[in-house]
């Protein structure tokens, strides 16, 4: 696709890695915010007032469109917000040199795209040159990396059709973008978002515009910021919006600073949220909105998958890393549908929260997945591991002490094992004894099957005739994970399979 059009993405790439491929017939031959653009007409018209209405108390809000999958704030991840049922999006909005309108997180090119260097210096025909690049979400949207989207595309294609919470990221942008919105008559339908130090939460709020008002980082939540900017809000139409995390992705923010929040009596809203159990850690604390970074898999509206979609070369929904956002635990996926993990000097583990959660509720789950080390470990001791029979999709990590469930390992001496872990303890407790079996050579590849039933649990390295049986002593429904507890050494699964 040419053009500012928003997409610079195949049609199939975009709906594999987003899992839409009943919506194919809807985008063929056009771009994506045409497509959907063209559609608007027979779609309801939705504006802040009605979607305070009828949300509840607990509701999602698209974070830069989904950024933990698609590449964020381009045409593919709104549009999968949207297809995924977010009825407000939050947008960023930019500006170049000559005055145009764009939608990016940072007043600089540099950290999501292939561009450098600040915007508001540069002119907009950088905009023909450049591409949003996030490598972290997987080659397939390096291949084929989306355009950065206009302003102005991104009101035509979803200007009343969901609300739009849109941020000036330079202050030079804010009279711009609220004149544009007046003129696609979408005053009803916007909330303008803005740090709370900023003079556009007043200018906003004088306008008649909802303010979404937001602190930038965990170290400005202290009482007397919470309790200064929520003063100047109306509990009746604004939003108090408070970071999730200290830094990356954990640990939490203090519960104290999320009640005093909530205690002030604005709905509060938290961002960014990448995993279910952040969403239900935080509406128990009495928060309203969830800013999600993952909409579509938070928000519980796609279908567990039964396989992985590694081929694709594209992150799914649901599958995470320790921090989603970083090229640091970025896995890497190939055509053959290979999944490698090999970040340097840490554990290893990825989410697999697509397939979650697992359940015996019709008699038994199994898990079945080809593994091999490419480089092996330096210890021989070190092991992939495969957790499952977790309560809930929070992060793991080998001898963490995090969390309820069971691991099954195959160390690079052979060792196979089976061990039930709990919460605040590192060690895991054996289930079954250890089998010994061929210890791993680069690139040969094992196959394990974890089969899990009411009554018991069977652990077996099949293509080496060894099985582990043992009773199943507590719950095993839940998340799963796989992972190389070694902090060197690359790791590779394939085949990934649920019955």
């Amino acid at each position: 696709m040419t053009g500012h059009d928003g997409a610079g993405v195949s049609r199939r790439s975009a709906l594999k890695a987003i899992g839409l491929g009943a919506a194919a017939a809807a985008v063929a031959g056009a771009s994506v915010w045409a497509a959907v653009a063209a559609r608007s007409p027979d779609a309801a018209r939705i504006d802040v007032q009605g979607w305070a209405g009828d949300r509840g108390t607990r509701y999602h809000i698209a974070h830069r469109g989904s950024g933990d999958v698609l590449p964020e704030h381009s045409m593919p991840a709104y549009w999968a917000a949207v297809e995924w049922g977010a009825r407000c999006l939050e947008i960023s909005v930019c500006m170049t040199s000559d005055g145009v309108l764009f939608c990016m997180h940072d007043p600089t090119y540099d950290r999501t795209s292939t561009g450098r260097g600040r915007s508001i210096d540069q002119p907009s025909s950088v905009l023909d040159t450049i591409r949003i690049w996030q490598p972290q979400l997987g080659a397939a949207w390096t291949r084929e990396p989306p355009r950065v989207p206009l302003f102005e595309d991104v009101l035509r294609a979803y200007g009343g059709r969901v609300v739009l919470a849109v941020e000036a990221k330079v202050t030079e942008a804010f009279e711009p973008m609220m004149a544009m919105v007046a003129r696609y008559g979408l005053r009803d339908s916007v909330i303008v978002k803005a740090h709370h130090a900023c003079r556009q939460v007043a200018r906003a709020q004088s306008a008649g515009y909802p303010v979404f008002c937001y602190l930038g980082a965990a170290s400005e939540a202290t009482s007397r910021v919470i309790t200064t900017t929520a003063a100047r809000l109306n509990p009746q139409r604004d939003y108090l919006v408070i970071p999730a995390f200290h830094g990356g992705a954990a640990p939490f923010v203090a519960d104290s600073v999320v009640t005093a929040a909530v205690d002030t009596g604005v709905p509060v809203w938290v961002y960014p949220l990448h995993r279910r159990s952040d969403a239900d850690h935080f509406f128990a604390l009495g928060v309203r909105g969830a800013i999600c970074s993952s909409y579509g898999y938070i928000a519980g509206v796609i279908p567990a998958a039964t396989a992985d979609s590694w081929a694709t070369q594209a992150i799914a929904a649901g599958e995470m890393t320790k921090d989603p956002a970083s090229n640091v635990y970025a896995p890497e996926f190939s055509s053959t549908g290979e999944l490698t993990l090999a970040a340097r000097g840490v554990q290893h583990f990825i989410t697999l929260g697509q397939i979650g959660p697992l359940t015996t509720a019709s008699g038994h789950y199994a898990i079945d997945v080809d593994l091999a080390w490419r480089t092996p470990p330096t210890s021989s001791t070190d092991n992939v591991s495969i957790a499952f029979g977790r309560a809930d999709d929070s992060y793991y990590e080998h001898r963490g002490g995090r969390g309820d469930g069971y691991h099954a390992t195959l160390r690079a001496d052979g060792k196979l094992g089976l061990y039930r872990h709990h919460d605040g303890e590192v060690a895991g407790e054996p289930v079954g004894s250890p089998v010994d079996t061929p210890p791993a050579q680069p690139g040969r590849w094992a196959h394990l099957r974890i089969d899990v039933a009411a009554g018991r649990i069977v652990l077996a390295r099949t293509d080496a005739g060894a099985t582990i049986t043992a009773p199943r002593t507590a719950a095993a429904d839940g998340y799963a994970h796989l992972g190389r507890s070694s902090p060197d050494g690359e790791a590779v699964f394939r085949a990934l399979s649920i019955t």
